[in-house]
């Protein structure tokens, strides 16, 4: 079938044609298997003996690292202290009592615990919401509960095995419910929520007090603390830790530790700047949450959560102390200190808090004295804020302000938050930014009258002025020179009546200009939450006109006091702070240094020389509107004062009516020649009615100059 073709090989080598020596050639590959296999042996032999014995303790040390548990324990906080060295926030020591379960605890034995705990110590029930109350009735059906008032026979509680108490609570749920329930239609957490919306205040009524007490103490038992010891009771005293010390038998897991809390000498002054601190309840807030345990802290950890006290978390945190869980015979843990902690660095500020808190005296005495007086009905609210010119180092952050009760309470966070309107004191920048832009020459004169444009009210200055030139414009205020500006930047002419078409970007143009002084524009100051103030949205004529005499934007006080700064140190504008330098605590070395920092410069220094020596007549040339309210003072200074419109909304009678004030302010520097201080004044409506009344600002901040020049008759002692 198949036929084979027959080949046959006619090669010539020799070697093909010689028969194999098949013995030696498998003795050779032995030979060579046995090397290798004596190569893998001393290889696996020597990594053994280097793992074994000469890395045994490093991998004994990983071994212990990785099986065992450990626990951190914040150590204080740094302290913060005034420019003079005096103490505006430290640290108190107090005791509390921890608790941490054995491993072999059951949830019956804690229930006991709690109710025993109940029972020797001071547990305050108040601090129960009405979610807190809804969760423990619901709890009270639990097995673990019932064993515990059934084994320890604790008659008090035991309403609460009654079949009409369990009827009560199987009734919150439908018996359709409790099927999907069975059959896992329904998920035990939303029958849980179901359950929650179904009690109401009738039902939580048949709490008890003590049932309420032991609730606190198993709540904070079973607070997830993540291995931490869970705090139990805060500010214990001496005798309640004495008398766990002499019970720590019955009381196992319980403990007492040493922890701290933040003491204000000055109480509540400058307290709402200084920010504060969460206690280990709240632990990490929130909306930070992942930020900081990305960071190695534990969610249970106090930290800074608003003001300087967030701002500056990294510096007054201090290094945690590290213990390792360990565990004795009976299964119960104890720690092992293994890495020492340290306390957080301390913070040096720029504040003077002796000045603080006489401009809050003198604030405070101001709201008083004016408390029942008519033309001044709706004024509440005294901001101040003073700050080195040279440097950007904020010495003083006022706002108190008048509460419906009639007392006065300190705010200063209003100060970088709160935006007002201004009113004449942004003169100076509409000046400079007129003689910058060519639209008006140093020393120009023109006609002070009222201006008219189509569609729009009249607009005049406070007083018909007559012929005045740039520096009168600001001594005098003339709202009149300030609109001519604005005109003739928004490429207009003036006619009487007539239309008047604003270019585009002329606003953009205004606030460009308005920001190089620190209007409008984030401060840069060393807080969390500055705000920005209020940029108004319409963009016709006569909003124009409004913005150029402070009538339009919103600013906020510490805007103001830049603004001030700014022209007072030559154009040059600081970056305002708070701090100035962080501390070792113990051996005083620097760590940090917050230094001054110059954020931009105006240009145009014939300009800026215009705007302060029109500020300088307003204090110091007979007719000036800010002439006579120094008479003490030997030091030359500067000044501009502000009247601005206010509208807002009061309910009177059920009804909304809408009011107006109009806000005082004051801006001002000293001494002329070389600036040391810079001061910002706001009075929000303060004065209302038809009859203007006196710029109470120029009364404080003359006070406020006596003091810094060593010449107040009052002084408020450290």
């Amino acid at each position: 079938m198949f036929k084979f073709k027959n080949n046959k090989y006619q090669g010539s080598s020799e070697y093909l044609k010689k028969a194999l020596d098949l013995s030696k050639l498998i003795n050779t590959r032995y030979y060579y298997l046995i090397v290798i296999i004596l190569i893998l042996m001393i290889v696996i032999i020597g990594r053994l003996y280097y793992v074994q014995i000469i890395k045994s303790k490093d991998y004994q040390l990983k071994l212990e690292a990785y099986a065992s548990r450990y626990q951190t324990i914040t150590t204080p906080r740094g302290e913060i202290i005034d420019r003079n060295g005096l103490s505006v926030v430290s640290n108190e020591q107090r005791l509390i009592i921890t608790y941490f379960p054995s491993r072999t605890i059951t949830d019956t034995k804690e229930w006991l615990l709690a109710y025993n705990f109940s029972k020797d110590f001071y547990v305050d029930d108040s601090v129960l919401k009405s979610r807190d109350l809804k969760d423990l009735f619901i709890t009270t059906q639990s097995q673990a509960f019932k064993n515990f008032v059934k084994e320890n026979q604790i008659e008090e509680f035991n309403y609460i095995l009654t079949d009409e108490y369990k009827s009560i609570n199987e009734s919150l749920l439908t018996e359709e419910e409790h099927r999907l329930v069975l059959k896992g239609k329904l998920s035990n957490q939303d029958a849980y929520y179901l359950k929650l919306s179904r009690i109401d205040d009738h039902l939580l009524k048949q709490l008890t007090p003590e049932l309420k007490k032991v609730w606190v103490v198993k709540q904070s038992m079973d607070m997830p603390s993540s291995g931490q010891t869970k705090i139990i009771k805060e500010d214990a005293t001496f005798s309640e830790t004495a008398f766990l010390m002499e019970h720590s038998e019955a009381y196992p897991g319980f403990d007492v530790q040493i922890d701290w809390q933040r003491v204000y000498p000055f109480q509540s002054s400058f307290k709402a700047v200084l920010g504060s601190v969460t206690n280990s309840k709240q632990g990490l807030p929130k909306e930070d949450l992942d930020y900081y345990l990305a960071l190695g802290y534990s969610r249970n950890d106090k930290i800074g959560k608003s003001g300087i006290e967030k701002q500056y978390e990294e510096l007054l945190n201090g290094s945690k102390a590290k213990y390792s869980l360990l565990y004795d015979e009976n299964e119960q843990g104890y720690l092992k200190e293994v890495q020492q902690g340290s306390k957080g660095y301390d913070l040096q500020l720029a504040v003077d808090m002796q000045l603080q808190q006489y401009i809050e005296k003198k604030s405070t005495d101001i709201l008083n004295e004016f408390k029942e007086d008519k033309n001044r009905a709706y004024f509440d609210r005294v901001n101040v804020v003073v700050l080195k010119p040279k440097t950007g180092e904020v010495l003083s952050m006022v706002s108190m302000v008048e509460m419906e009760d009639g007392s006065v309470v300190d705010d200063p966070v209003d100060t970088y938050t709160g935006a007002y309107i201004p009113g004449s004191i942004v003169k100076g920048a509409t000046l400079y930014m007129g003689i910058n832009e060519g639209v008006v020459k140093p020393g120009e004169v023109i006609l002070d009258a009222p201006v008219k444009l189509k569609g729009t009210p009249t607009k005049s200055s406070w007083s018909n002025l007559g012929l005045i030139n740039d520096l009168t414009a600001l001594s005098r205020s003339s709202n009149i020179y300030m609109l001519h500006i604005a005109i003739r930047m928004s490429g207009g002419q003036y006619v009487f009546d007539g239309p008047l078409y604003v270019k585009d970007g002329i606003f953009q143009t205004f606030r460009n200009y308005y920001s190089l002084f620190g209007l409008g524009v984030l401060t840069g100051l060393d807080v969390p939450n500055e705000a920005i103030g209020y940029m108004g949205l319409a963009k016709e004529a006569g909003n124009a006109l409004d913005y150029v005499i402070g009538q339009y934007d919103n600013y906020t006080t510490l805007m103001l006091a830049q603004y001030i700064g700014t022209i007072a140190n030559n154009g040059i504008k600081m970056k305002p702070r708070l701090v100035t330098k962080a501390y070792e605590p113990k051996t005083r070395e620097v760590i940090y240094e917050n230094p001054a920092t110059i954020l931009n410069e105006v240009e145009n220094k014939e300009a800026l020389k215009r705007v302060q020596e029109g500020f300088y007549q307003c204090v110091n040339a007979s007719n000036g509107l800010c002439y006579g309210y120094h008479p003490d003072l030997k030091q030359i200074i500067a000044a501009k004062t502000g009247t601005a419109q206010a509208y807002f909304t009061e309910e009177i009678d059920g009804q909304p009516i809408r009011v107006e004030a109009y806000n005082h302010s004051t801006i001002t520097y000293a001494p002329y020649d070389n600036p040391e201080y810079a001061i910002a004044c706001v009075m929000p409506n303060g004065y209302n009615g038809s009859q203007g009344q006196s710029n109470l600002c120029l009364r404080l901040t003359n006070e406020i100059y006596l003091y810094l020049f060593g010449l107040a008759e009052d002084t408020i002692n450290p």
